[in-house]
């Protein structure tokens, strides 16, 4: 059977400042909005039972939960962990895609003569993400990959929900669309006008549930390339200087670049996100002519279309990159470029092999000259 495990790591932040201060275990963390200007980026299952939750305004979180801890984001930790998340993954699967820094989906499918059935499969993965990490993890297994991300929701904190093949509509059909990713607080509420507020309710449209759920071909779109893959950073303090925004930008373009290398695939198209103080966010695109998997050429990309688009002086919260339009192979190049960009796959191949056995600050290529303005 096709077994898809989504794996989502529990206050991934929190947890892995639990990891390197075990005092903070039991005890209310929020990591982000220390100073009162940022927003949440993590909290702890203590602090969530204040109404504390993530893209909180920090002013907000300290009036629900005063006597909570607030830390500071520390996103190379996070990344380097996350690494070691993936790893672990890594070992179970040859085919393991991110999501984000602390999601990924895992196919087990072909794994049952080497690890036994999914389900044992799955159970051991996150015991070996918390035997060797110390990190809590929760688990969707299904034969579809929408119905393993919505369990792995469900699943926490530190769960495991299988839904065997067959039962994904039964299993489905009591909760509400919200819970369907890619629905957001629009789309819920265009459903809701339409009487459409829980999944059995969506499924009596069978155009709409095609679009949102499409159970009978969610596999078979698993298998091409039309997702995206990205990082988004939301900052402890607004910017607005475009030099500032740009090392951040370097940052999300080595995330992305890495996470691209590590699935074997190179993108067409990237897209840049920003989100201003007063939340108003604007996405702008590039699409070109040959992908790139390599991170100097996502931050030229993301650099220039940050330059064209951001206001001058205003605000800056949130920065992300992503990629799409991913490809494994088969574009055509002139013969110049190939050899160019195989000496740069060879680069790259060592710098990643090195971040894996060093740690993500061992080694990198060079920055590129950040320019001010």
């Amino acid at each position: 059977m096709n077994g898809y495990l989504h794996i989502d790591m529990d206050a991934f932040f929190v947890s892995v400042e639990r990891v390197l201060d075990p005092s903070l275990r039991g005890k209310p963390v929020i990591v982000g909005g220390r100073s009162g200007r940022g927003v949440v980026t993590s909290a702890s299952y203590e602090a969530r039972q204040f109404g504390v939750h993530s893209a909180m305004p920090g002013f907000q979180a300290k009036k629900l939960c005063p006597q909570g801890i607030f830390l500071d984001n520390r996103h190379g930790v996070y990344s380097e962990y996350s690494r070691k998340v993936f790893a672990i993954l890594d070992r179970f699967s040859p085919e393991v895609h991110g999501v984000s820094i602390d999601e990924a989906v895992v196919n087990l499918t072909g794994t049952e003569k080497l690890f036994g059935p999914p389900l044992k499969t799955a159970d051991r993965v996150i015991r070996q993400i918390d035997a060797e990490l110390g990190l809590p993890s929760s688990a969707g297994l299904s034969a579809n990959r929408v119905t393993a991300k919505i369990a792995a929701t469900l699943a926490k904190p530190h769960g495991l929900i299988h839904v065997p093949d067959g039962f994904e509509a039964d299993f489905l059909a009591p909760l509400p669309v919200a819970l369907i990713p890619g629905i957001g607080a629009k789309t819920n509420l265009l459903l809701a006008q339409r009487g459409i507020k829980t999944i059995r309710q969506l499924l009596q449209h069978p155009e709409l549930a095609a679009r949102f759920l499409d159970l009978s071909q969610a596999d078979k779109r698993a298998r091409s390339h039309d997702r995206s893959i990205g990082n988004e950073m939301t900052l402890d303090q607004p910017v607005n200087k475009t030099e500032k925004m740009e090392q951040v930008l370097w940052e999300l373009a080595e995330e992305v670049g890495g996470r691209l290398r590590r699935q074997n695939f190179h993108a067409r198209c990237f897209t840049l996100k920003i989100r201003y103080t007063d939340f108003r966010t604007v996405t702008r695109s590039r699409t070109l002519s040959t992908p790139t998997c390599f991170d100097r050429e996502i931050f030229a990309i993301t650099s220039a279309l940050l330059r064209k688009t951001v206001t001058p002086g205003r605000s800056v919260r949130l920065l992300g990159v992503s990629a799409g339009a991913l490809w494994t192979g088969g574009w055509q190049e002139p013969l110049f470029d190939s050899i160019e960009r195989g000496s740069w796959e060879k680069l790259y191949r060592g710098i990643d092999e090195l971040r894996r056995k060093y740690g993500t600050e061992s080694i990198g290529a060079a920055t590129p000259r950040l320019r001010t303005g």
